[in-house]
């Protein structure tokens, strides 16, 4: 009797340790920006890698609908971070009057922001968009962010004619001449192949090149989440930092982790949109030189002035919107 108590309570022990382990994990709802690709890959690595976990996270990780709707989700308490744009989140704290969204990590040094155009339309300067129809989803942030490209480049929103509709349908009738440009990242060159279309067949105007030279996705959470839960912010934030500078150390392991949530995900297509994202918005020199995450306040204070002045809103300080508090030491946000 007393060798089969042993055994039930040292069982018993075997089951409760790792239910105590699960009980212990703090959860947190993050909403990304749009569907799960390769650019959003790095933070589902971070889920199914095991790298939450073990800074005592719960982490679930959902699609979005674009920026704007995923800042909607995070102001209304729906989830309690988003990787979404700052440009957008700026923009919602301004037409709000107050701060209802913080940035707890730059993750996007630079906004990946494109217009693209087929070569055959010969649309090669902003001002040519004037009078042209535009496709985009209508929560997309470049979309949003489309009258700071407007204000800088001399082209009249209101001559714009805007046609809805998905991704997957934006880029088709740009190949159709449906529409004679759209918004868009430039991820979704990755995307244009599926298509037969090579970048040799597409103007890309960079909204960086073009006068609107923006800090881009970021994690965005509440002043109130964050005042509540430091602990679980400074956490997600250190994980956040070390999913990505695994998938650019190897960019594999973040497809890897969106191909076991979909097994029909390309791989040579996301991988391709991870590695542009990469080159393009995320490992600049000043990301190689002081490591992800870090942010110049004056540079900051522009993209602020930026925004406020395209959308008619207060300017906010930017102590007030970007918080560095929760960052990890720079020798661990460094890129290897």
């Amino acid at each position: 009797m007393l060798r089969s108590l042993i055994y039930g309570m040292a069982a018993a022990i075997c089951v409760a340790g790792p239910l105590a382990e699960a009980q212990a994990q703090t959860p947190v709802k993050l909403v990304l920006d749009f569907a799960i690709q390769g650019q959003q890959s790095p933070i589902v690595y971070g889920a199914e890698s095991g790298i939450f976990s073990r800074e005592g996270l719960n982490v679930q990780v959902d699609r979005g609908y674009g920026s704007a709707d995923a800042i909607s989700k995070v102001a209304s308490g729906t989830y309690d971070v988003a990787f979404a744009d700052l440009g957008a989140a700026i923009q919602f704290n301004g037409r709000q009057g107050s701060v209802k969204l913080i940035n707890v990590l730059q993750i996007y040094d630079v906004a990946p922001m494109v217009i693209l155009s087929m070569k055959k339309s010969q649309i090669t300067q902003p001002a040519q968009l004037n009078g042209k129809k535009i496709a985009s989803p209508p929560a997309a942030s470049s979309r949003v962010m489309f009258p700071a490209f407007a204000a800088a480049n001399k082209i009249d929103p209101a001559s714009i004619t805007w046609l809805d509709v998905t991704p997957q349908l934006r880029e088709t009738m740009l190949m159709q001449g449906q529409a004679d440009a759209t918004t868009a990242f430039i991820t979704d060159l990755a995307g244009l192949k599926r298509l037969n279309i090579s970048e040799q067949d597409v103007t890309v105007m960079r909204f960086g090149d073009y006068g609107v030279d923006l800090y881009g996705h970021a994690l965005l959470t509440t002043p109130e989440f964050a005042a509540k839960n430091p602990e679980t912010v400074r956490k997600l934030v250190k994980g956040v930092v070390q999913a990505f500078k695994d998938s650019i150390k190897d960019p594999s392991v973040a497809i890897a982790a969106i191909k076991k949530r979909d097994p029909l995900v390309d791989e040579t297509t996301e991988r391709g949109r991870l590695e542009l994202v990469i080159k393009n918005a995320i490992v600049t020199e000043t990301v190689r030189k002081n490591g992800l995450g870090t942010v110049d306040e004056g540079r900051m204070l522009k993209t602020i002035k930026t925004v406020a002045a395209a959308f008619h809103i207060p300017e906010t300080d930017v102590k007030s919107i970007y918080k560095s508090d929760y960052l990890p030491p720079q020798a661990e946000r460094q890129i290897r």
